[in-house]
């Protein structure tokens, strides 16, 4: 028999009192009770829970999958790129097709001139020049009389060694047009157009981001092989930022790989890179040296003309029902709008002149036919609608520092390579 301890004396003294009996059968009696039963209903509620569960998931396939089923040791994110089984995600490539030529190519930029006159002159005339002839010697130069002129005209340009930019950077302020003018640009090239925005590099993997860099790389410059093609890195200094004294290595590698692949692009003479970015004083400075992004074109909000001209692309030559507009005034109103504001507040009229034509759908059964032609007629694009909505549009530049561009241009000015438009 186990000798009793001092507590269980006094607890058999305690529990074994006149006066805990009375407290319990007299104060707790009913909630204790009630306790109970509820306890009971949760107990009864949760097993047909756990019935039902297995009732619906205790499948054949589950039981088997779980017998299956083998976890890893290793966490997850000390995996390395080494270590990973996939296959690089192929890379996306739009060819154009010229259905109709006032949309194709620069004849449907609504300004930047300067740009455009730039851009033929030193890259478009050049390249397709060169792309030609590439095309002609894999022919065997045929022996037609224009092939040999073009052959003749090939030798005397060689003599020149004129170099090509193979890498620009696009800069400014948000919906000046970057991507825009660069899909333009392959059109004009006739060449593929491959689009990245440099975020989509990074991974949780140990030395992935450096390999997604070095597999895209590959892929684009195997793609050019076959066709010309333009690479747009959007948002560039999301990846190549300037590394500081105190910066991440894994930040470091990943910059160090990409300035190798640009530094690997002339094993790639058909392959452009163009990279785009809203803050160029972001921008690690090696990126910017000759041979890499040593072409730089700040894309400015639209002047005066140019609203105009945007106005009447995106509402006039679109063929979108409109009274008699004035455009004078709508670029007045529109004062450092740039392109992506004045488009959306040309969606944003369409949409409201477009309503009453689903308000007549929706009234089908008491329309009459005879009036149909004329109410249809009445939803147009009107001066006070657009008035109205970039009344309500704040023009994204007020979002902005503008004093950004202006410092990195004045900067930039010792070198002489900047072009305004």
């Amino acid at each position: 028999m186990t000798k009793q301890t001092w507590f269980d004396a006094f607890f058999d003294a305690v529990t074994s009192s006149k006066e805990l009996k009375n407290i319990v059968e007299k104060d707790w009696a009913w909630d204790f009770k009630k306790n109970l039963t509820d306890m009971e209903k949760e107990i009864k509620k949760a097993s047909e829970i756990t019935s039902s569960f297995k009732d619906t998931f205790s499948t054949p396939e589950a039981i088997e999958a779980w017998k299956n089923y083998t976890p890893s040791n290793k966490p997850y994110i000390n995996k390395t790129a080494d270590e990973q089984d996939e296959k690089p995600n192929p890379i996306n490539i739009k060819y154009f097709e010229n259905k109709n030529p006032k949309t194709f190519g620069f004849a449907w930029v609504a300004w930047m001139d300067e740009l455009k006159e730039n851009l033929r002159e030193n890259f478009i005339k050049p390249l397709k020049f060169k792309f030609l002839v590439e095309k002609l010697e894999k022919e065997k130069w045929e022996t037609s009389e224009k092939e040999a002129m073009y052959k003749q005209i090939h030798e005397a340009y060689k003599k020149f060694n004129v170099s090509i930019p193979t890498g620009m950077l696009f800069y400014g302020p948000p919906g000046t047009g970057k991507t825009f003018i660069t899909k333009k640009l392959a059109q004009e090239l006739w060449a593929g157009l491959i689009k990245k925005s440099v975020w989509e590099f990074g991974s949780s993997y140990i030395h992935a981001t450096s390999k997604n860099i070095r597999d895209f790389f590959t892929q684009a410059k195997e793609a050019s092989e076959k066709w010309p093609i333009i690479l747009f890195l959007d948002e560039i200094d999301s990846l190549v930022s300037k590394r500081w004294q105190n910066v991440d290595w894994n930040k470091a590698e990943e910059v160090s790989q990409f300035l190798q692949e640009f530094n690997a692009l002339d094993e790639a003479p058909n392959l452009i890179v163009i990279a785009a970015t809203n803050r160029p004083d972001h921008l690690d400075s090696a990126i910017l040296r000759s041979g890499r992004l040593d072409k730089k074109i700040y894309l400015w909000p639209p002047d005066f003309q140019a609203r105009k001209e945007l106005f009447q692309i995106f509402i006039e030559k679109e063929n979108k029902p409109h009274q008699k507009l004035d455009y004078d005034k709508l670029a007045k109103l529109t004062d450092w709008y740039v392109a992506a504001d004045l488009e959306a507040i040309s969606d944003e009229v369409s949409r409201d002149a477009s309503q009453s034509i689903l308000d007549l759908a929706n009234n089908i059964d008491s329309l009459d036919p005879k009036t149909l032609k004329e109410k249809l007629k009445n939803s147009v694009i009107t001066m006070e609608l657009l008035e109205k909505a970039i009344s309500e549009t704040t023009p994204s530049t007020k979002f902005v520092d503008m004093s950004i561009f202006d410092e990195w241009i004045e900067e930039d000015k010792k070198e002489q390579k900047n072009i305004r438009v």
